[in-house]
């Protein structure tokens, strides 16, 4: 009987620290009402948390790499087949994490500040109709998101047996994963969401060992020598297996109209406000969502497959119910499949469904706006809540001229009636321009792995969409019809896969790799559309 359930331990590695958000996080959590935004997970105290089956889930995907079952993996993180009764729980142990606003713990080490649910961001997304150009029904749909800054408590513990060495290194390699921000964290992580970075201080790892009496008396007297650094951990060489094949694509580039993204609430004295994220405490800046810009890239790169093999969006009669424009929106993102293979397929009768390999990441101004001058636009005092019932279209000048400052003016706009050619009723609105605001470069990433056989398909494509980017016939952000959104690209850069030197969009153009690209987008093209 001892020999069916005995778990013998030689050594026990612990590891105690923080990952900090470097762009929203979303964990997804029980919502009540289907109408409302995705809600964050919380545990059973009401506390923000990541549940350790999320982390642990991430952990291994990053240590499996690009390969499929590994005996090794599956000796650490435990498997269960099919069939049979064999099977091993994971030595790898992975706490719950809970979110904090600050790294201060406890005696016991639980985090002191809990992030508190109003401190969380909202996203709101917009399914946009290729045929109409307006909301799709039923697309309309907002998550709410943990901010920039936040810290997640990190505790995990490996019981070794045999392997204590390859535990080691491979716990090391591990830890510098996470500080090299390589590892994703909950949803929507190819629309910039779940970046997040191991914290080098504090990082408490303790070593212990208990097959020596040398070592059993260094755990009861708590000897300061069991303490390891990251970099001691991977002493020991490790064979990982075949990582993933990234490409990175950045573009700089620079407004030349306002750019903006809408955010999901009006102002006090602003009716259409810019969307914001939070960068530290007590700042904010104007962020362009992940979402918004993989959105954009994909409309025209489905606008550039329709156009050369000349077949239109499908699309819904005038007149038909919202599940019939649904569906019809839905067949539009997956119609093609060069572009499912670079951004994914939504609906679950397509073969080749599941994420796309093509992640864009949150694009943050180069602006630091007070929170106190962004709670006087908004009318929403920390300590009183939304101000209501005194809204006025008067903006006191003190704050309209630190807007100013910023780079952020306040527009107002009126609908003329077409029959008195005077201004129409109720169709005055004013928008806060960013007109003099800089903004950091766009950063994208393509997993070739993911790709798989559409590689060359998928990269003549994203070749031919950077090039209209950088020719000016994009533009970002919201009311492109209306005079926003236009941009100049500066540079074009890639990095990875067929470039594994960095060279730019017009070399990648002309250079020898782009002559095979063309060839297999041109026989792609002699295949029907599936």
């Amino acid at each position: 009987m001892s020999a069916l359930t005995e778990r013998r331990v030689t050594s026990r590695i612990r590891v105690r620290g923080w990952l900090r958000t470097e762009s929203p996080l979303h964990v997804g959590g029980l919502g009540h009402d289907p109408s409302d935004p995705q809600p964050i997970a919380v545990d059973g105290k009401g506390r923000l948390y990541v549940p350790g089956t999320t982390l642990a889930g991430v952990l291994r995907a990053w240590c499996r790499g690009a390969g499929g079952i590994s005996t090794a993996m599956d000796e650490l993180w435990g498997y269960a087949p099919e069939e049979g009764d064999d099977g091993q729980a994971s030595r790898m142990i992975v706490a719950d994490a809970l979110v904090a606003d600050t790294t201060a713990t406890d005696e016991r080490g639980v985090p002191v500040d809990p992030l508190e649910p109003d401190a969380l961001e909202f996203r709101p997304s917009v399914g946009i109709d290729r045929v109409t150009g307006a909301a799709a029904p039923e697309f309309l749909y907002g998550r709410h998101v943990v901010p920039i800054g936040c810290y997640l408590r990190l505790e995990l513990v490996i019981e070794s047996r045999d392997a204590a060495d390859r535990d080691e290194a491979l716990l090391g390699a591990l830890l510098s994963a996470l500080s090299g921000q390589q590892v994703r964290l909950g949803a929507a992580t190819s629309k910039g969401l779940g970046s997040v970075r191991l914290l080098d201080d504090p990082l408490d790892v303790v070593v212990d060992r208990f097959d020596s009496p040398e070592g059993l008396l260094a755990v009861l007297r708590n000897d300061p020598s069991r303490q390891r650094t990251v970099a001691s951990l991977r002493s020991t060489s490790l064979e990982l297996p075949e990582r993933r094949r990234i490409l990175d694509v950045r573009i700089a580039w620079t407004p030349t109209a306002p750019v903006m993204v809408r955010s999901g609430a009006d102002g006090l004295f602003v009716d259409t406000m810019p969307l914001t994220t939070r960068i530290d405490g007590r700042h904010l800046t104007l962020v362009l969502p992940g979402s918004s810009i993989k959105g954009m890239l994909r409309t025209h790169a489905e606008l550039v497959e329709r156009t050369v093999r000349d077949i239109p969006a499908p699309s819904a009669l005038p007149g038909e119910s919202a599940a019939k424009h649904s569906a019809a929106f839905r067949a539009q993102l997956d119609q093609l499949l060069a572009v499912r293979a670079l951004f994914g397929a939504a609906r679950d009768d397509v073969g080749s469904r599941g994420a796309g390999a093509l992640r864009a990441e949150e694009c943050l101004a180069g602006v630091t706006i007070p929170q106190e001058l962004w709670a006087k636009v908004t009318g929403f005092d920390e300590e009183t809540g939304p101000s209501e019932g005194d809204q006025s279209p008067s903006m006191p000048e003190q704050v309209r001229d630190r807007l100013a400052d910023l780079g952020l003016e306040r527009s107002d706009h009126v609908a003329l009636d077409q029959w008195t050619g005077g201004a129409a009723d109720g169709r005055l609105f004013s928008v806060l321009e960013p007109y003099n605001v800089r903004w950091e470069p766009i950063r994208l990433s393509v997993d070739l792995t993911r790709l798989d056989t559409a590689e060359d398909i998928g990269l003549a494509l994203l070749l031919f969409v950077l090039r209209d980017l950088a020719e000016g016939r994009i533009a970002i952000g919201a009311a492109t019809n209306r005079g926003f959104g236009d941009v100049e690209v500066l540079d074009i850069k890639l990095t990875g896969g067929p470039w594994p030197e960095q060279v730019s969009l017009a070399n990648a153009l002309t250079g020898p790799t782009a002559s095979a690209l063309s060839e297999a987008w041109a026989a792609y093209l002699a295949q029907e559309a599936s």
